[in-house]
């Protein structure tokens, strides 16, 4: 697993806690094309995040495959956060998440999440969720 913080290090992600996580990795012809995670937060919560699709596998329909893997497998959520680069809105809308409308509701841990990505990243960075019947 040593290969999933590298790619993320190399990116500038936080780093996988691989207890809290289902991680997904995607090939395409036996090699590693891409990645991202499903992380609990609490009790029927959890963060979906850390996509990266290796440049030479862009347009492809990797992180596609790796986002409904992950939101399928996530059985256990009732809600699920994704806090995606602004430019990449639609893309997850496609998926079913919408910008989140009830801050208060937000774990704080999600919230300062969002706030490290905004002051981390030069792309800002949204605040979206995915609400589910378990």
């Amino acid at each position: 697993m040593s290969w999933v913080n590298n790619q993320y290090l190399s990116i500038g992600f936080k780093l996988s806690e691989f207890d809290r996580e289902l991680i997904a990795i995607a090939e395409v012809d036996g090699e590693k094309a891409g990645l991202g995670r499903l992380q609990y937060v609490e009790e029927s919560i959890a963060e979906l995040g850390g996509m990266y699709v290796m440049d030479n596998f862009r347009g492809l329909g990797v992180a596609g495959l790796i986002v409904d893997y992950l939101v399928k497998n996530a059985s256990d959520y009732q809600k699920i956060y994704c806090l995606p680069f602004a430019h990449l809105q639609a893309f997850y809308q496609k998926f079913g998440f919408a910008p989140e409308q009830d801050l208060a509701k937000v774990p704080r841990v999600v919230l300062d999440k969002h706030n490290w990505c905004n002051s981390s990243y030069e792309h800002k960075t949204l605040l979206f969720s995915l609400t589910r019947d378990i």
